[in-house]
């Protein structure tokens, strides 16, 4: 009897520590794919962020400059729009090795300086920049999280928007990561930043700095969701006339522009 209670009791250790295991995996069950940029001409700006920051640049109406964790992506627009800054997603990170040098080689291909180089609170030394079209990009030394390595948010009301998101993407929320001063999510392929903004700011659709995408694996699970927070997609389409792809864009809390794509969804 005894060897059999102890059988059993290493089975359901056994259940529990694989459960816990698992547990990482799906909270970062959603998947970043990209930012995306309004900009006046879509491969000279994906080729200048191929310059400064490397990847697979793909050119075309809306070319975009690829990495391992997702892209930078571009729109065209022509009309002269508002700057990042000011806007709900006010800048977006990318991990280097040399903060200093690819500051210099930012300021000489056009950018502007926005925040000297520093410490930071997330991770170590890091700068913000302009790009030559308005939109705020952050160069961050963190060799743990290469590549894309965060969107940045700001809102008057942070927790509430931490918590949101969590009810609406999921995530993996890490309390001790910004100091008091941040409130940072974990999904598959990056970080969200949300900090406290002295003003209010303004929704990021139809800024340089249009949106931020992920991929799910059930839309309509998704749009329920969002639904059920107050908002509603404005547009569900495949990618385009061919693709299994279906594509969702809405405008959530804070007024957070999002494109979220399913794989196959357009089958269903």
């Amino acid at each position: 009897m005894f060897e059999k209670i102890c059988s059993i009791t290493s089975q359901l250790l056994y259940v529990i520590v694989a459960s816990l295991l698992l547990l990482p995996l799906l909270a970062l069950a959603q998947t970043f794919t990209h930012v995306h940029l309004r900009v006046p001409d879509t491969n000279e700006t994906a080729q200048w962020y191929q310059t400064l920051l490397g990847g697979d640049f793909r050119p075309g109406g809306m070319a975009s400059t690829r990495y391992d964790n997702g892209f930078v992506g571009t729109m065209l627009d022509e009309s002269g729009v508002a700057p990042s800054a000011g806007s709900v997603i006010d800048h977006f990170a990318f991990s280097v090795s040399d903060v200093a040098e690819k500051v210099t080689l930012a300021l000489s291909a056009g950018a502007k300086m926005v925040s000297e180089q520093r410490q930071g609170i997330t991770a170590g030394t890091r700068a913000i920049v302009q790009d030559p079209w308005g939109t705020n990009f952050e160069l961050i030394e963190d060799n743990e999280y290469p590549g894309i390595h965060h969107v940045h948010l700001v809102s008057q009301e942070p927790e509430a928007l931490r918590d949101w998101f969590l009810g609406v993407f999921g995530g993996e929320y890490h309390a001790e990561r910004g100091a008091g001063q941040i409130y940072s999510i974990r999904y598959d392929g990056i970080w969200v930043n949300i900090s406290e903004a002295e003003t209010s700011a303004a929704p990021s659709r139809g800024r340089s700095l249009d949106h931020m995408g992920f991929r799910v694996d059930d839309m309509e699970t998704l749009v329920e969701k969002i639904r059920s927070t107050g908002y509603e997609p404005h547009e569900i389409r495949p990618a385009n006339p061919t693709s299994t792809t279906l594509l969702m864009f809405f405008e959530g809390a804070d007024g957070i522009h999002f494109e979220i794509a399913e794989p196959g969804g357009a089958t269903r």
